[in-house]
Parts: structure tokens; C-alpha cells; sequence
């Protein structure tokens, strides 16, 4: 079962973007290419709104206690850049985070509804239940950036630009369903995902801030920010990084910063709205080079 926003627009300014490539914290003279990768050590935070079946009260299910989903991870992160000159550039990142667990004994009772509007199924998850919870995320950011304010020490950056998500959330196991108001529990056969492939064009602006203030070392910042509303979902981003940069020699660099991030999407049915919660936070380590 699948629920998907569909742009024709995104996917080519995606394909587009994807080929000419490249970063908006690029400090540049003349036009040129950049290139970074890395990595850093996430502790996530994932969650989504359940319901009791013995209270009939809604609570958040956590991801990583509740279903035993890994907490702490290390996630890759690859970004490709270019820019016409001084003031404007494109960029292309991509960044993903990818876990599944099983569950030999919930020992949380729950019950949730699928989260597209026209699927009229509550499912519910028994107490003693074996689960396997999938959970994957990659996330590409697209975008155009324009250095605004430049200076012998300081190049101050506005970006607009998507962030495109494809989200994967799976259940499988001893699972029961109610379907069309019949809320006696209609088994599921195991090893069947009850939903799964949620993918999202999340429209974005930010800020991006390179301070120098001695011979080969930088402070760099960085701010994102996004609220959608399209037919039945809302969503809201936060991206937030700050760090210290060291140059070699001018064309390779080594950035080392504090990342946090969260996404928080609602799906709302009929009858309820289905809230999921993404998040994480952690050092990382961005290796670049200017050609």
C-alpha cells in the first residue's frame, strides 16, 4: 500500500539540479565546482501517534524504545555544487538514515489507522506480538543559493530550494485489522507491510553563514526552515547546523559541526490524523574539495 504526493515539476527541477550539481557554502571568486562528503553519528528520534485499545486514549509510540529500532547510527552524507559566479550557484545533497528491528514481545498494546484517507482499516498490535518495524529515510536537498553580503571575512548566504524525502514505514507480523467499522480482528498473514513509501517535496529557505577570523580557519552556521499544507498533509522542517572549518591550502577543507534536524509530518483521514515525528542530532564531518 502506497501514499504519494506526485509533482512533475520537483522531479524535473530534481533531475535537472541532479546534473548540474553543486553547494551554497562555497565561498567563490569565479565559477567553479565543489564536492563534499562525509558523515555523522545520529542519535534519532522517531515516534507516531497510536491509540490504546484499553484506555481508547491516543499516546506517541516510540520508535526506539517501544519497537527496538537502533538509536544511535552512522549516516553518510554526500553533496555536489556549483557556482556561476561570486553571488549565485545551485546545489544537490543527499543524506539518508535506514533501520529495521524486530520485536519478539510488545509489550505496549496499540492500535493505529493507515493513513491513507480513502483506506478505511484500523490496525491493531496485540500485547506478546512479534513485529518487524521497518524505517528508512533518504532525503535529497535541491536548491538555488545567492551570496548576499560579502566581505573580506564574512559571506552571508540565502538559499530557496526542496528538500525531497522518500520515507519507508513498514509493520509486519501478527497483526489485526478492522475494517468498514467490523472491528472484529480480521488477521493479517505475516510478512505483510500494512503501508510503506510516503514521498514528499518539502519547499525550504535558509540561511548559510561563513565567518573567517584567522589564516585557514572558519566558522560556518546553518538555518532551514519549511511548513506545507497539501491536501490531507502537513508538514514542518528544522535544519540547524553550526561548526569550524580548517582549509588546505585553499582547494581541500575538513568541516567539523553539530547537526540537528526534525520533520514532522500529519496525515489527517476521516476520523483521525496519523502523526509521525523524525529527528536526529549528533557531531558530523565534512571532507570538501574546490576544483
Amino acid at each position: 500500500m502506497q501514499l504519494a504526493i506526485k509533482d512533475k515539476s520537483v522531479w524535473s527541477s530534481l533531475i535537472l539540479i541532479g546534473v548540474l550539481t553543486l553547494s551554497p557554502t562555497a565561498i567563490a571568486d569565479d565559477s567553479h565546482f565543489k564536492i563534499a562528503v562525509g558523515g555523522f553519528y545520529s542519535n534519532s528520534d522517531t515516534g507516531m501517534d497510536v491509540t490504546s485499545p484499553l484506555t481508547g486514549k491516543t499516546f506517541e509510540l516510540d520508535f526506539e524504545t517501544d519497537l527496538e529500532l537502533v538509536e544511535s547510527e552512522f549516516l553518510p552524507f554526500f553533496e555536489i555544487a556549483y557556482w556561476f559566479n561570486a553571488r549565485h550557484g545551485i546545489y544537490f545533497d543527499w543524506q539518508r538514515l535506514h533501520r529495521d528491528a524486530t520485536n519478539t514481545n510488545i509489550t505496549v498494546p496499540y492500535e493505529f489507522d493507515h493513513p491513507d484517507p480513502d483506506i478505511d482499516e484500523t490496525y491493531s498490535i496485540q500485547l506478546g506480538a512479534e513485529i518487524t518495524t521497518t524505517f528508512n529515510v533518504d532525503i535529497a536537498r535541491i536548491g538555488y543559493g545567492y551570496d548576499f553580503y560579502k566581505d573580506d571575512a564574512w559571506d552571508l548566504i540565502f538559499t530557496a530550494g526542496f528538500h525531497v524525502m522518500w520515507l519507508e514505514l513498514g509493520f509486519e507480523g501478527e497483526i489485526g485489522a478492522c475494517v468498514d467499522d467490523n472491528c472484529g480482528i480480521i488477521d493479517i498473514a505475516p510478512n505483510t507491510v500494512v503501508f510503506t513509501d510516503v514521498t514528499a517535496p518539502l519547499p525550504d529557505l535558509g540561511l548559510l553563514a561563513h565567518y573567517q577570523f584567522a589564516d585557514s580557519w572558519s566558522i560556518t552556521g546553518h538555518a532551514q526552515y519549511f511548513y506545507i499544507k497539501i491536501d490531507n498533509i502537513k508538514g514542518e522542517l528544522i535544519d540547524l547546523s553550526g561548526g569550524i572549518e580548517y582549509n588546505f591550502e585553499g582547494k581541500f577543507a575538513a568541516d567539523l559541526s553539530y547537526k540537528y534536524y526534525k520533520v514532522t509530518v500529519d496525515i489527517e483521514g476521516d476520523h483521525t490524523t496519523t502523526s509521525i515525528h523524525y529527528g536526529f542530532h549528533g557531531p558530523m564531518l565534512t571532507l570538501s574539495y574546490e576544483f
